[in-house]
């Protein structure tokens, strides 16, 4: 009993150094507070946007802003994104949202928020993955709608994700059956897409080769459509389908900066919003869409990362789509350290820590424990990041629930 007791009484001892070694100390909290901006609510109800103020400064002039997510079924980091997002769109003159989504299939959303065409609840499905489908979304779908309604100065919605070439081959077709053209090099594409897949992104250079003379066929009809804005989506949707048969693992992420830049490009004075994962939005390392996007734009791009600190989000594990517990944040995770802080929801500067570089910030300017989950979960939800390095800007919520999906829903 006592060897029991003896034994006990030592992990106490060791679990409380180990855990106050971790800690942030007085100074250090004191330090990391001058850098914080507290946020009342991450409901988008909430009209008093006294507190999101602070983005004006920054967010300065920049005409693309990242907003990223730690997983993709936390309701809370979605309603603040889309609080943000609405501010943005009201406040600061953003005119396009974009998300992390199929670009064609996305495409269907702008035609609903601008001219009511079709169902939103279908179109969501129709993007494939679940993630957006949600009631958080639907919710920030039809504000878009009636923001569209009242002003005079339209938002536009769009993805800018290439991982199928189904939307694209039926908008191309659409366009082909308008304009009174032949439709056999589409079905000659459709075909060979089929015939030549050997799974998910792998086609064969001798197979691309084959994919990308059909699409030369189909561009050049181009040269019959004379609206301009219809033949700059079919040149897109031509390119849609040039990176979906190109694409892998790192080329996704530039192919995603590329479309970026083509929704900048094809907006009149565009301020554009893009939604998506942490991961795509950090800058840090060249397989990320945030470092293209960074590259290509320099200052006038920047991102926020998010994340919480502990409770539930949506996943689907193993083929079943639920509710997951989140992994806990020990004491060597940045989720721990800024949940010590007793600040429920705030955004964290970290460029003007950098800027700082002083040494009571040293802990959050290194690699530090954080976490990533996608749209399923990990044993272990937390990978070394240079967060410092990856968002200029990060937003921490205390407490995450899962997002509310939709009935019907998809993969």
């Amino acid at each position: 009993m006592n060897l029991n007791l003896s034994f006990m009484l030592v992990l106490f001892f060791v679990t409380i150094s180990a855990q106050s070694k971790n800690d942030l100390n007085s100074e250090e909290k004191e330090y990391i507070s001058k850098f914080i901006y507290p946020i009342k609510t991450f409901n988008p109800d909430e009209r008093d946007y006294r507190d999101l103020l602070i983005l004006n400064k920054l967010i300065g002039n920049s005409k693309i802003v990242g907003l990223g997510e730690s997983t993709h079924g936390s309701s809370e980091i979605y309603q603040m994104k889309y609080r943000i997002s609405e501010y943005l769109i009201a406040n600061k003159d953003f005119n396009v949202f974009s998300l992390e989504a199929n670009m064609p299939e996305s495409f269907l959303m702008n035609q609903y928020i601008q001219e009511e065409k079709g169902n939103p609840k279908d179109i969501l499905k129709g993007m494939y993955f679940w993630l957006w489908q949600t009631e958080e979304t639907l919710t920030f779908v039809e504000w878009l709608k009636n923001y569209n309604e009242n002003h005079s100065s339209k938002v536009f919605f769009d993805g800018f994700d290439m991982q199928y070439a189904k939307g694209a081959i039926d908008q191309i077709r659409k366009t082909y059956q308008e304009n009174q053209l032949s439709e056999q090099e589409i079905n000659d594409l459709e075909t060979a897409l089929k015939e030549n897949n050997r799974g998910f992104r792998t086609y064969s250079k001798k197979s691309q080769k084959i994919l990308s003379e059909y699409l030369f066929l189909i561009k050049e009809k181009s040269i019959s459509i004379k609206n301009t804005e219809e033949k700059s989506r079919f040149l897109q949707n031509v390119d849609i389908i040039r990176q979906y048969i190109q694409q892998n693992f790192i080329k996704r992420d530039k192919f995603m900066s590329e479309n970026i830049k083509w929704l900048k490009e094809n907006h009149l004075n565009s301020k554009v919003i893009v939604s998506a994962h942490n991961y795509h939005i950090a800058k840090l390392n060249s397989d990320r869409m945030g470092y293209w996007i960074n590259e290509m734009y320099g200052q006038d791009f920047v991102n926020f990362g998010f994340a919480f600190y502990e409770g539930t989000y949506s996943a689907s594990i193993d083929g079943k789509l639920g509710t997951y517990n989140s992994e806990k944040a020990g004491p060597e995770t940045l989720e721990y350290k800024l949940n010590s802080l007793n600040i429920p929801i705030f955004i964290l500067d970290l460029k003007a820590i950098r800027k700082d570089d002083n040494k009571l910030g040293n802990w959050i300017l290194k690699d530090i424990l954080f976490r990533k989950t996608g749209s399923g979960t990990n044993k272990n939800e937390f990978t070394k990041t240079n967060v410092a390095e990856s968002f200029d800007y990060l937003i921490f919520i205390n407490k995450s629930t899962n997002s509310k999906l939709l009935m019907g829903k998809s993969k």
